[in-house]
């Protein structure tokens, strides 16, 4: 068994924000914010509610032993009283062997789309409405996806920062994949890796986040982002995308939160990507494989502010080196809301700005 490298809440929240955790599920909040308030019930949010995501079920599944230490050592730490799992009924099957060897509470949704949002979560799982205006802090929840309470145990028993993401890749591609790639793969790395002709990538529109939340992304400049959940491929001559979502069919209505996945999926003409389901061993794991990465500084969602560089062209890093840090200040203060970025491959720093941070082998 991992040993625990902190013992306060204190301690713990600072980790997080030197260890650069954010929301992986796709928000992106910094994760320290959230564990300055004390609550007594954690859920941990395994919807994965955009339609063609199962790389937080995979990880759930592969890594059971690590969130059964992470569980105890939260409750230990922050005094969580209970921490349920909330999944769709249509992964009971799939996860409640879980239950059945670990223990794990894990209460079952309806499988709609709108279970991924955490107010309608902590409604489903503790019957609890959160007012309008107000978050599950202000009724005593505390919610985090799976693979961010993942990157709380690499913090919390490895000292280990956040350098990788889990993600999916489907649609328009030769076999959808559940790839582990460093923070900062370039997006048009990813493709080649999976078998697209990136010399087509023009033809291409590509989502980072599902079909129904995910923003269209520049294929030749985008990264991977600690928050990236996926990319979605699809025929930029067939789908437009706009700031929210793919517009539905013409005849059709537009995708409610209501909907089951694969109704969402009909309504938009993409239900045939649901038609993917990868276990642990189908995971793509290309850490090895990157020779380049591009780090924004602005990963954390709307209300996160740009951290800092703190690394110069030419400077030598190896996996994990800090590169850039938090706001200086109270941590307390939602003003200054940031986390610190942490080199995500070994190499050079090529270029340093604002808004980024580049660095290739060499």
């Amino acid at each position: 068994m991992a040993t625990v490298t902190v013992q306060t809440r204190e301690d713990a929240v600072k980790l997080f924000r030197e260890m650069g955790l954010i929301g992986a599920g796709g928000a992106g909040f910094p994760t320290y914010f959230k564990y300055l308030t004390p609550t007594k019930i954690l859920i941990v949010n395994a919807e994965e509610g955009e339609p063609g995501y199962e790389a937080d079920k995979i990880l759930l599944i592969s890594k059971a032993e690590a969130f059964v230490e992470i569980f105890a050592a939260l409750k230990k730490i922050f005094g969580f009283e209970q921490i349920f799992i909330g999944a769709k009924e249509k992964d009971k099957k799939l996860l409640e062997p879980l239950r059945e060897k670990y223990g794990f509470d894990i209460r079952y949704t309806p499988s709609i789309y709108g279970m991924g949002e955490e107010k309608w979560l902590t409604k489903a799982v503790t019957g609890m409405e959160v007012p309008p205006g107000k978050i599950p802090l202000h009724v005593g929840v505390t919610v985090n996806n799976v693979e961010t309470v993942y990157n709380m145990y690499r913090a919390i028993f490895l000292g280990q920062p956040v350098t990788e993401k889990y993600l999916n890749v489907y649609g328009e591609v030769a076999k959808q994949t559940v790839v582990l790639a460093p923070v900062g793969t370039y997006l048009i790395d990813i493709l080649a890796m999976i078998g697209v002709d990136t010399t087509r990538y023009n033809k291409l529109a590509v989502l980072d986040g599902g079909p129904l939340m995910g923003d269209r992304v520049n294929v030749g400049e985008h990264a991977v982002t600690k928050k990236t959940n996926g990319f979605l491929v699809i025929e930029a001559a067939k789908y437009v995308a706009d700031q929210v979502s793919l517009r539905p069919l013409p005849g059709q209505p537009a995708p409610t939160w209501d909907d089951t996945l694969p109704e969402a999926m009909k309504k938009l003409g993409l239900e045939r990507y649901l038609d993917w389901h990868p276990t642990p061993a189908d995971v793509l794991d290309i850490r090895d494989k990157v020779t380049r990465v591009k780090i924004f500084m602005h990963q954390d969602g709307p209300r996160g502010k740009p951290s800092i560089p703190i690394v110069k062209v030419g400077d030598r890093v190896k996996v994990g080196d800090p590169i850039a840090k938090p706001l200086d200040g109270p941590i307390n203060d939602f003003n200054l809301l940031s986390v610190a970025h942490h080199a995500s491959i070994d190499g050079v720093v090529t270029e340093v700005t604002e808004k980024f941070v580049r660095i290739e082998k060499k």
